[in-house]
């Protein structure tokens, strides 16, 4: 039997190993010629798919997410965006913008029932006022809860490729296109098909996101992501004083930015605008703080490196409640044990701590995540 190792030792010493790497070499220079930038050459602005108010919140060539808490009404208001897309009319607050040869919408509901997804494709279908005829024209529709996780990527990356001028991809779950949400491999690998598919096809994605329990974060490393690399990010939820009311407001935005609103369900099912919507006023108490918002990224920084004095540093539970306690009183910020609770949970969420894997169950130990990207 031949030796592998010296087959490979004499190939290395003719060449054929530099030869056969070649390929490599000329498929990266041109795609590094393909990547590059040209200062003398002028790039315009993504062409808008949907308008939110006078934003251009959601372009082609980048994705957006909507995030809330279940039942807050988010599949509702991705109906309205659907259906102001198809018809590019203002439906809620959202005004579609769908050039005619790029106007076609795929809609993949991967969490409900057959059932309960076509109840959604009906209520989009009433909100439009157009024939079957033409709904079933520009919008295809699945409902893809019976299948795997590895078919649900396959079937809309199958589906993308091979309809024809695709403008919007509505993603209704991309929770269930992972086997774990906090998986951080997994959840660069969707946020890369997303980067992908919207980039080669030119076409805006919208996907949505459940938020954690504790917090005003979207779920997992996957919502982690999302928030880092969306174009927008809307929050959908409940309005805090009447759950007939639900409201939209923008967490991430990189354009101008729009006036929250607010819908609710009116006798025949469909999301319905209120006008002139103003919340009411909530008093500021620990229910309403929010360590996103109400603590700058610098505030932050600071008192963990004060916590975490060397990259070595590693904490316990409750090791890790005392200092961040007295590094964040050195901030001026207050923290009660409920505050430190939804502070941890934050961080983590966020990436800015991790446990260590210590092969404990309970008891592994925190460390600081100095790169984190905020």
């Amino acid at each position: 039997m031949n030796n592998p190792l010296i087959s490979f030792n004499a190939e290395a010493e003719n060449g054929a190993i530099h030869q056969a790497a070649d390929p490599a070499k000329m498929r990266y220079e041109r795609m590094c010629n393909e990547a590059q930038l040209d200062i003398d050459k002028e790039v315009p602005p993504p062409p808008v798919a949907i308008y939110i108010g006078d934003s251009p919140a959601c372009t082609f060539g980048n994705f957006s997410a909507s995030i809330g808490k279940p039942k807050g009404k988010k599949t509702f208001n991705v109906s309205a965006m659907t259906a102001a897309a198809m018809t590019n009319s203002t439906i809620l607050n959202y005004r579609g913008n769908m050039p005619p040869n790029q106007n076609g919408i795929l809609y993949f509901d991967t969490e409900q029932s057959t059932y309960h997804a076509f109840r959604v494709f009906k209520r989009i279908a009433t909100l439009t006022r157009k024939s079957n005829q033409e709904i079933n024209e520009r919008i295809k529709y699945f409902a893809l809860r019976k299948y795997s996780v590895e078919d649900r990527i396959g079937m809309i990356d199958h589906k993308i490729r091979n309809t024809p001028a695709v403008g919007l991809v509505i993603i209704d779950g991309i929770r269930d296109l992972m086997l774990d949400i906090n998986s951080p491999r997994e959840a660069t690998l969707i946020v890369n098909y997303l980067m992908n598919w919207t980039e080669e096809f030119n076409l805006h994605l919208h996907t949505v996101i459940h938020q954690n329990k504790g917090d005003e974060n979207a779920r997992g490393h996957i919502g982690t992501e999302i928030n880092n690399k969306s174009e927008t990010v809307l929050r959908v939820e409940k309005d805090k004083n009447d759950d007939a009311i639900s409201t939209v407001e923008a967490v991430y935005i990189r354009d101008i930015s729009f006036p929250p609103f607010a819908f609710r369900i009116n006798d025949e099912a469909l999301p319905e605008l209120i006008k002139d919507y103003v919340p009411t006023p909530e008093a500021k108490g620990n229910e309403a703080w929010d360590p996103y918002q109400d603590i700058s990224e610098d505030t932050h920084r600071s008192a963990l490196d004060s916590a975490f004095p060397t990259p070595e540093t590693l904490l316990r539970h409750g090791e890790l409640m005392d200092a961040l306690r007295d590094a964040y009183a050195d901030e001026d910020i207050e923290l009660s044990d409920y505050k430190l609770k939804i502070l941890i949970t934050f961080l983590k969420n966020k990436r800015m701590i991790e446990q260590v894997d210590k092969g404990k169950k309970k008891g592994n130990p925190y460390r600081y995540l100095q790169d984190f990207y905020y």
